[in-house]
């Protein structure tokens, strides 16, 4: 991960993770390489930005967001499927995501068929994206040791 990144909002920390992707990794249904994912979080959600090298058609960064739960549940199953490289779906009543294991890297399907943002990350980055994720929700729902 490069930064990290910490501000204060409605007294609540907004913390902000960057993570390095490689250059394998790419969002369709814009078709443009990724070099960082953003992850970030305001006062109900976790957000996932893309940072692009090119972006002529002016495509939002903006990937999609997660509620706190959500967010909890998806870095659950993340884990999951890169421990074991079988493909599993993150599912909830708001949340449709299917991680899918790929002979070069990881397809991330958001959302419904129909309307759905591709996410594909190579092999390199894969273990940084799920420290994010997790590092993300820790920091704003942190779960008490036992």
């Amino acid at each position: 991960m490069d930064g990290v990144g910490a501000k204060l909002s409605n007294d609540r920390v907004v913390l902000t993770i960057n993570v390095d992707l490689d250059e394998r990794a790419f969002v369709f249904p814009s078709g443009k390489q990724i070099t960082r994912l953003v992850i970030s979080n305001d006062n109900s959600h976790i957000h996932f930005d893309a940072i692009y090298p090119f972006n002529q058609a002016k495509t939002p960064p903006r990937l999609f967001s997660l509620t706190f739960d959500d967010a909890r549940e998806f870095g659950r199953q993340f884990v999951d499927t890169v421990y074991n490289a079988r493909t599993q779906h993150a599912l909830t009543d708001t949340m449709r995501i299917a991680i899918n294991v790929l002979a070069n890297g990881y397809h991330l399907r958001i959302g419904d068929l129909n309307a759905s943002t591709d996410l594909y990350l190579g092999t390199a980055c894969i273990w940084r994206v799920c420290q994010g994720v997790l590092r993300a929700v820790d920091h704003v729902a942190p779960v008490e040791a036992q």
